[in-house]
């Protein structure tokens, strides 16, 4: 049995529960612990125990130990019950430390006769430092980076012109589309992928010459193309790439045969119909905000996907990954990124132009092509689509702009049960 076993299961009189709010939690017998953490007889360090919970790296262990250690008792038992209360259901978070915080919090011998109970209480304390100083989630922590350099530049001229050049060049290009069946639409990640070489150009093209304004010095180079001046590029791309709302309302009012309203095709009237739907949807984010933002499980993926694309670009670590089947890839994140891109630039052109049946792949309906029953069954463009491979093409399976690479695998099972 381990010391952390050992440590929680190591009392003499039963707890009371204890309350969080309103809102009592039990003390967590040694049956609600999972198996192999109470009958295994491989003894295992608290560092290991923790990694392995949590799924942390080495250096972040090295991080959270410096704040544990200035830690007592009485500063983690407020902070585990915050966290109980916020992550308790979330299924996201590891059930195995749930189990041990609810046993932590309700044991009030341990307050007691904190000595019997050593080994717990040193595991709260680092994993409370570990989701202070960081995510709790292996999935942020691996792309985000928990640390700013202050002396980073940010706001620099060449990547608010290299941010406002995509702003016109995507607004114009999918406005101008917009009325095409079917529409051409270039996405933010485009802009993302090309600031880095229009970037690293201007990093080498680019004269030192600038000027300083209330203190601080604006230059045409400042200096290496950062990774926060290629975030602020992608940020501008992503306001302005997608039409506004109002873009069907205006053709509707202006089109002969719908209302045939003439005033509709005023420059004034739909910037301003633009901007005020747009103002109201950035107020109510900005309402909610501190629900669907601010909170630590509020876990955005395609978020996390921008973040790891921007890293891959400036990082300078090579982190071998370990795959499900144990073999580790010590690839890095640009070479594994341009060996994708390659790969799905030659597979495009088999769906798309080779053979395009793979596009729209009824093969269902070619066992009996004269069959009107199977082709209303199971056809693409004139049928209800019920066919358990419907496609080799990656351009169809997004016809709903969600990526099965980015969200989580649950996510796409439950869209898949509700059609």
């Amino acid at each position: 049995m381990s010391d952390i076993a050992r440590g929680i299961i190591q009392t003499e009189k039963p707890a009371a529960a204890h309350y969080v709010g309103e809102k009592a939690i039990p003390e967590a017998s040694p049956g609600d612990l999972p198996a192999d953490f109470l009958n295994s007889e491989i003894e295992v360090s608290l560092n290991a125990q923790v990694e392995s919970d949590l799924n942390v790296t080495e250096d972040d262990l090295v991080e959270a130990h410096d704040l544990a250690t200035k830690w007592t008792l009485d500063d983690v038992r407020p902070l585990m019950e915050k966290v109980l209360v916020i992550h308790e259901n979330d299924p996201n978070f590891p059930l195995s430390i749930i189990t041990r915080i609810k046993t932590f919090l309700g044991n009030n011998d341990i307050a007691e006769n904190p000595e019997k109970y050593s080994v717990l209480i040193e595991e709260m304390k680092l994993e409370a430092a570990l989701i202070t100083v960081n995510s709790p989630y292996a999935e942020v922590r691996a792309v985000v980076d928990n640390h700013d350099d202050e002396n980073t530049p940010c706001g620099t001229i060449r990547a608010w012109a290299i941010g406002l050049g995509f702003v016109l060049v995507l607004a114009f290009i999918n406005q101008l589309f917009s009325i095409r069946q079917p529409a051409i639409t270039v996405q933010a990640n485009v802009a993302q992928l090309l600031a880095y070489p229009l970037g690293k150009a201007c990093e080498k093209m680019l004269p030192d010459i600038g000027f300083t304004l209330w203190g601080v010095r604006h230059s045409l180079n400042p200096g290496p193309f950062s990774k926060k001046e290629q975030m602020l590029v992608t940020i501008l791309a992503n306001v302005a790439w997608n039409t506004p709302y109002t873009n069907n309302i205006i053709w509707v009012q202006y089109l002969g045969h719908y209302f045939n309203q003439p005033f509709a095709g005023h420059f004034l009237y739909q910037i301003l119909m633009a901007l005020s739907t747009n103002f109201i949807g950035y107020g109510l984010a900005g309402l909610v905000r501190r629900f669907l933002v601010y909170p630590s499980y509020c876990i955005w993926p395609a978020s996390l996907v921008t973040v790891a694309l921007n890293a891959a670009f400036h990082s300078s670590k090579n982190t071998p990954v370990q795959s499900p089947w144990g073999k580790f890839f010590r690839t890095s994140q640009l070479k594994f990124f341009g060996l994708s891109f390659a790969a799905m630039f030659v597979y495009f052109w088999f769906p798309n132009y080779i053979f395009t049946a793979l596009s729209m792949f009824s093969w269902l309906s070619w066992i009996a092509p004269n069959n009107l029953n199977l082709s209303t069954i199971t056809g693409f463009n004139n049928g209800l689509g019920i066919n358990p491979w419907p496609t080799w093409d990656w351009n169809i399976m997004l016809f709903d702009a969600t990526d099965p690479l980015v969200v989580p695998f649950f996510s796409g099972q439950y869209e898949y049960a509700a059609l």
